[in-house]
């Protein structure tokens, strides 16, 4: 048989006998399987009756928009429904409902309007009559709470299907109280088949955290709840509610939710008082609807879990924590512009960013190699010593980190540690790790019982030459990897070299990535890498650091490398080309987390441009809220809610190992939200201020706003600057340029600048 459509799936869910969780063997215990309805909980029924009762009366047509107020279950049935029948659905809904039904919501096409959390689904109904009420010709309410087809939804529907399915032997049947309407059907209609069936119905205490259930007491009654009809009313805990739907999951394989737990608590406990008898409790839904909410979870540790290399399990970061130290190896002092390299260090910014947000010391060292082959070459075709072409190459690499928005890092020169490379090689040599050879100094591989665990590889199956040039250096093993190497003529000419007992020598890269750390961070919780220098790189670090530093980071990370995109404009190579597309510095870092850390990253001016505008939207929008007059009042209930799920992407992004790839449709979407209300002048004073501290808080942990290019309120405008501006003006509107010049000027020495846009002059702080 092939259905018409979906909707003609509709009811008939299975009931299922309980067993194992059944605590009276002389009564049987079933669980009527919501669930199973095409759009995934008992809501299906109600919504399709709702829907087909107003197009029965004329009062929906098409071109009408469908609203209700709903804190899920409903919302997603008549979404369903609406998607077949092609009908506008707006739901009004508290913000606190799960993640995952608004998601399921949206998928289906429905427009959500959040409403506080704290208000419950009380405040989307205030909302959803309110609406209803001043646009009567636009909207048809559903009003499930006093709407007489959520009553007969259940009484042809579900009360005869458990009657039925029981063969008449039901002798009570458990439901938790939502709208009421499945309580209300149940009962007219199973009082009608057979006057001794009981309905119970399952509240809960006030206060509670089960989603979907409604205390009646803390709550607007629905219209439709008659508490007589009912024979019982029994509460239930909130953990006994929660400690049952993870049981049904355990020992019946039934993943259901909350309220469902509700009610089988209750359920179990009414079994275990009878003698004889058939009970039967309404599953509502399906468990998946709550994964974002504790009830499913495992006791987790807090903060942003790292998927490190070498673990099975995430490696959480305590903001709680001491002070973490986060190091990566910084770009080439040859090639300050490497992409790879800053991708790298913009990561972690990331990462810093969030653990001081939440209250932690976290420490970004960026490690420089100046005594690789490299950094001597380059400083030698410059016409300068070592020293001086690593100083400046530093000051500038600080300074594109700065441009990129990365403003508290250190870059430790490995010039600098070389007391920590020395003192780690003897400590080494001490503990028999490292031997000398030949007036160079290596590691002994096969001394280090732990080489190769942390990336997984065996000694006896690595290819020979991974390491070093093996030409170039004599050694006991071909796998052991150089710490001191014995300069050449060259070098010993310039005064490149270091005198040792062992001779005169250069730390190899590997001792002086691993000196820097040391010197800069007391301690080296989280070290990044990319596929390029995965291994050895980490592995060499690793077992110079365990016994040369007593240094054992928590989290090893390995990212993905940058590539050229094929086709179109040729890709830029480095940092400076990628600037010189006119591409502002924050623009190429919005770029550099556009993708997870851990994915290849593709380059392209086409890529480059797209995330220009992208931060643009952000930028303007933040200039844009500055200039709303504050004004007095209270912040209304939508832009709270849309602020609020805001900070909410953004740490669950962070906190899911750097994911920011997740959190951008939120942020575009939000610009947009706001947008919007600026652009019809229904953004008020205080919503303003709400927009642009939950854009600020958001910008703390991306790093993506340029506060120099931020106009001043003028509320915030400096007495002397604001006259100074208001003179200018005149000036202008008399045509008198060369006195709105000197009044530029004027302005200009106060430490401000001035710009003219539409809407007046705007002042900003001077770069």
């Amino acid at each position: 048989m092939i259905h018409d459509n979906v909707l003609s799936l509709v009811g008939a869910t299975p009931l299922v006998r309980i067993a194992r969780i059944n605590p009276n063997p002389a009564v049987t215990l079933a669980a009527k399987v919501e669930m199973r309805n095409p759009g995934g909980s008992i809501k299906d029924r109600v919504a399709l009756a709702m829907i087909e009762a107003a197009e029965r009366s004329g009062e929906l047509v098409p071109g009408r928009i469908v609203i209700e107020a709903t804190s899920g279950n409903t919302g997603i049935g008549l979404a369903m429904v609406c998607a077949v029948k092609g009908y506008r659905l707006k739901l009004l809904m508290p913000a606190s409902a799960s993640q995952e039904r608004k998601r399921i919501m949206r998928a289906y096409g429905a427009e959500i309007v959040l409403t506080p959390g704290n208000l419950g689904t009380d405040g989307a109904i205030e909302e959803a009559y309110r609406l209803a009420r001043e646009e009567p010709e636009t909207y048809v309410l559903m009003d499930q709470f006093n709407n007489p087809a959520s009553i007969d939804a259940h009484y042809a529907g579900t009360a005869e299907e458990i009657y039925a399915g029981t063969d008449g032997a039901v002798t009570h049947v458990v439901v938790a109280l939502g709208t009421s309407g499945t309580a209300m059907g149940l009962v007219k209609k199973l009082k009608e088949l057979n006057a001794a069936v009981k309905v119970v119905a399952v509240e809960p205490h006030p206060g509670h955290k089960i989603q979907g259930l409604k205390n009646m007491q803390e709550s607007y009654p629905p219209g439709i709840f008659d508490k007589k009809a009912l024979d019982a009313i029994v509460s239930v805990e909130d953990e006994d509610a929660f400690a049952m739907a993870r049981r049904l999951a355990r020992e019946e394989g039934l993943f259901v939710g909350m309220s469902g737990g509700a009610a089988m608590a209750a359920a179990a406990g009414l079994a275990a008082s009878l003698e004889r008898g058939t009970v039967v409790a309404i599953l509502p839904d399906g468990g998946e609807r709550y994964l974002s909410t504790s009830l499913f979870a495992v006791p987790e540790k807090k903060g942003v879990a790292l998927r490190s290399v070498g673990a099975s399990e995430p490696v959480y970061l305590d903001p709680a924590g001491a002070a973490p130290g986060l190091f990566t190896f910084g770009p080439p002092l040859a090639a300050p512009g490497d992409l790879d390299g800053w991708r790298r260090v913009v990561t972690l910014d990331v990462l810093r960013r969030a653990l001081a947000r939440d209250g932690a010391r976290p420490t970004l060292a960026v490690g420089l190699a100046d005594l690789d082959d490299s950094s001597l070459q380059a400083a030698r075709a410059a016409g300068l010593a070592c020293r001086e072409f690593a100083a400046r190459a530093r000051e500038h690499v600080a300074s594109l980190a700065a441009s990129l928005g990365v403003a508290e890092a250190l870059f430790p020169l490995a010039g600098e540690a070389l007391d920590e490379a020395l003192a780690m090689t003897r400590k080494l040599m001490g503990k028999g790790l490292a031997y000398e050879k030949l007036r160079s100094v290596y590691f002994d591989v096969a001394r280090d019982k732990a080489y190769g665990r942390l990336l997984g590889r065996d000694l006896d199956k690595l290819a020979l030459g991974k390491t070093v040039d093996l030409l170039a250096y004599a050694k006991d093993n071909p796998h052991d990897f150089t710490l001191l190497k014995r300069v050449s003529l060259k070098d010993l000419k310039a005064g490149d070299a270091l005198a040792t007992p062992w001779g005169n020598v250069r730390p190899s890269w590997f001792l002086q990535m691993a000196a820097a750390a040391a010197k800069a961070l007391p301690a080296v919780t989280v070290a990044l890498t990319d596929e390029d220098k995965a291994f050895p790189h980490l592995e060499n670090l690793r077992a110079i650091w365990a016994v040369g530093a007593g240094l054992s980071p928590a989290a090893w990370l390995v990212g993905g490398r940058v590539s050229a995109r094929e086709g179109g404009e040729a890709a830029p190579a480095d940092l400076a080309a990628c600037l010189d597309l006119g591409v502002h510095p924050l623009a190429v870092r919005a770029w550099l987390l556009s993708v997870g850390y851990k994915k290849p990253l593709s380059v392209s001016p086409e890529a480059l441009r797209m995330w220009e505008k992208n931060r643009n939207r952000v930028q303007e929008l933040a200039a844009n809220l500055g200039l709303v007059p504050k004004g007095r009042g209270a912040v209304s209930a939508q832009v709270e809610a849309e602020a609020g799920d805001l900070a909410e992407a953004l740490r669950f992004a962070v906190d899911d190992d750097l994911s920011l790839f997740q959190f951008w449709p939120k942020l575009f979407a939000f610009c947009r939200f706001a947008n919007g209300l600026l652009s019809t002048g229904a953004l008020t004073g205080p919503d303003a201020v709400r927009c642009a501290a939950a854009l600020g808080d958001a910008d703390a942990v991306l790093g993506l706003l340029d506060a120099a290019a931020l106009p001043l309120a003028r509320s915030d405008w400096p007495q002397e600057a604001s006259r100074l501006v208001i003179s200018r003006e005149a000036a202008r509107q008399a045509r008198d340029f060369a006195r709105a010049d000197a009044l530029r000027v004027e302005i200009e020495a106060l430490g401000y600048r001035v710009e003219d846009a539409a809407d007046g002059a705007r002042l900003f702080p001077r770069r």
